[in-house]
């Protein structure tokens, strides 16, 4: 004899095979940077500070081996650091963060250690005084290391890269703390493909010095993000019980078509519908997210870690606690926003 088992069972046992996918957004988030808001004018400065194994300015690697570069300028450092600075520079003018900028590259001769020393507060007075600044950012250390790579079984096409390491700060002489310090590091990488996976035979690889600055420049362009607000990319999550609502529901999703979405997933919200209703109601908070009602997706969240409590589901309780901080932090971000 044929039985239609209830429907909380058919959810219950739907539930436990739920797929979670990425869903990636654009977010605009404030600065990371707060500057005191009478800060017009700011000094840059290279505090030319090397570690004591950081010696290979002159040094590159070729397929892994190590080897000294031939007619290297004696002052590549300089020229390189140089690059940074004035890329943070225009890119700081271009955002109208700050309404002067000085530049100094060689106020500090260079000096060794295992490690980075405070700077006196007496002494970045003096900086700011004499250049007439409310700030000074400071280029701490810097250093970045060349490597080219020749034909291989999985890269079928010369490559090169440059990894950049730099030691930012930003201090306020006035109220004599450190508004900022953040090590950055990155790798600039070339080869013969473009965005697409297209390889374009007729590429070419830029050359040391000039691989060396453009990763330069890069890194002083990095740290000037976090001076000014910038769309970010952020990952959200969300689910597909194996339900024909919900593969339809994430049809609408992928063309963006929330309130559509949001009809299939809404007639799963209720606490009849067992531990399905969680997913539901996470679903529900994603897209009122992307319809840019903060308060709505606040709530799904919260009505999805009632059930998810209730049930005791540990996994969808860590899952909507992570959600739950990243909304809460976009919602601060926009206040912040709101009022800059």
């Amino acid at each position: 004899m044929n039985r239609i088992l209830p429907l909380v069972i058919l959810l219950a046992l739907f539930s436990s095979c739920t797929v979670y996918k990425e869903y990636q957004i654009e977010v605009f988030q404030p600065g990371k940077i707060t500057i005191p808001q009478n800060s017009k004018s700011a000094a840059i400065v290279y505090r030319n500070f090397k570690y004591t194994n950081d010696t290979l300015i002159h040094y590159y690697k070729d397929d892994y081996r190590l080897k000294k570069a031939v007619n290297d300028p004696e002052n590549l450092d300089s020229v390189l650091v140089s690059q940074a600075m004035q890329k943070l520079a225009g890119n700081l003018k271009n955002h109208q963060t700050f309404e002067t900028i000085h530049i100094f590259p060689e106020l500090f001769k260079t000096h060794r250690g295992d490690k980075l020393p405070p700077l006196n507060y007496d002494l970045i007075e003096n900086i700011t005084d004499k250049s007439n600044s409310d700030l000074m950012i400071s280029l701490e250390t810097y250093s970045c290391f060349y490597n080219e790579y020749s034909y291989t079984a999985e890269m079928p096409t010369k490559s090169n890269e440059v990894i950049t390491a730099a030691v930012w700060a930003v201090y306020d002489p006035v109220e004599k703390r450190m508004l900022d310090r953040k090590t950055m590091i990155d790798t600039v990488f070339w080869n013969g493909y473009d965005d697409q996976g297209n390889y374009q035979r007729k590429t070419l690889l830029p050359p040391r010095i000039t691989a060396l600055k453009i990763a330069s420049q890069m890194a002083g362009e990095n740290y000037a993000k976090r001076f000014f607000a910038s769309w970010q990319t952020a990952n959200r999550m969300y689910s597909v019980p194996p339900l024909p609502d919900f593969a339809s529901a994430e049809t609408y999703l992928q063309k963006g078509e929330w309130d559509n979405a949001i009809l299939l997933w809404k007639r799963y919200v209720g606490d009849d519908n067992g531990k399905i209703a969680i997913q539901a109601r996470y679903n529900m908070a994603l897209a009122y997210e992307m319809k840019d009602d903060m308060d709505t997706a606040s709530s799904w969240l919260t009505a999805a870690m009632q059930l998810a409590t209730k049930y005791r589901s540990k996994e969808d309780i860590k899952r909507i606690l992570f959600y739950q901080n990243a909304l809460q932090k976009r919602m601060r971000d926009i206040s912040k926003l709101n009022h800059e």
